[in-house]
């Protein structure tokens, strides 16, 4: 085993499997337990976990406790309700949160599990199954940053990268942001290539087009944010008002083509106050200094 490290592993849905599977391949032990996934805790016991048939031998099993659950609420439930979990968990265990949580029940449970001893982190991956089964999962890590060499063996037999956040419930709150900025863009792609093929394009072609134009170099993030903004230059070399202007062209193209285009719609009621505001000459990039105020 690896050192001796063993874990304590709640939650055997489609994430938490291959995540243990992982854990196994790089000879962590691990303890399982799963009041609705029978398959999946054969298919573990089959690689090697051992199986737990209540929380309170489960929570003795192992000084790491690893959560995959649906939401802190879940495991609020499964901690402080019946049978009480917290109360079989060792003293000094570290309990490490990897589903994605509202950091509010994040912050409460920390602080109850911290007057018993108890480390907690919040540590939401991203990635997804796929990411899952091949352990190149992304942390998005909250709490005591020096926890996180200690479950560094942990983080490094399940996925690719750890990135500190900063207090308990921060990583789950940037995991819910970037499913927001991923869910945004997934609808606003959707949207275009709808109006796009309304008014008589390819998605094959328009799709392809788009991972040129709107990825890697050409991302807002990439491009805009990071070296623009974040900086404070504030110079992309385009003006607010010609941005506009581009949205409203887009605009006019689904309306010629009798295209439902609800978010772009918004997003153009919003960058025309922001022009109102600051002027059409002003840089693109100070939307950045509008949305601060």
């Amino acid at each position: 085993m690896n050192n001796n490290l063993s874990v304590a592993f709640i939650g055997l849905g489609q994430m938490g499997l291959p995540m243990v599977m992982s854990l196994l391949r790089a000879n962590i032990e691990v303890h399982v337990y799963d009041v609705a996934a029978a398959g999946s805790i054969q298919l573990a016991k089959n690689a090697g976990a051992k199986h737990e048939d209540s929380l309170e031998k489960l929570a003795s099993s192992a000084m790491f406790i690893i959560t995959m659950l649906p939401s802190g609420e879940v495991l609020r439930d499964i901690l402080f309700g019946e049978p009480n979990l917290k109360s079989f968990i060792r003293p000094g265990s570290v309990l490490l949160d990897m589903s994605t949580s509202n950091p509010k029940h994040t912050q409460l449970t920390h602080a109850e599990l911290a007057s018993l001893n108890i480390s907690m982190m919040d540590a939401p991956v991203m990635g997804g199954v796929a990411f899952a089964k091949d352990a190149s999962l992304d942390f998005l890590v909250g709490g005591d940053k020096d926890l996180i060499e200690k479950c560094k063996p942990i983080f490094d037999a399940i996925g690719r990268s750890v990135t500190y956040c900063g207090p308990i419930g921060s990583g789950h709150a940037l995991k819910a942001l970037t499913n927001y900025v991923n869910a945004a863009a997934m609808m606003t792609a959707v949207e275009a290539l709808s109006i796009g093929r309304a008014f008589g394009m390819d998605e094959d072609v328009m799709s392809k087009s788009l991972i040129g134009t709107c990825t890697g170099r050409n991302h807002p993030i990439i491009k805009k944010v990071i070296p623009k903004i974040l900086t404070g230059t504030y110079d992309s070399g385009m003006a607010i008002g010609l941005l506009e202007k581009d949205l409203k062209i887009a605009a006019d193209i689904a309306l010629q083509a009798q295209s439902e285009h609800p978010l772009l719609d918004e997003s153009l009621g919003i960058l025309s106050k922001m022009v109102q505001s600051i002027g059409t000459s002003k840089d693109q990039t100070e939307i950045a200094k509008y949305w601060r105020k």
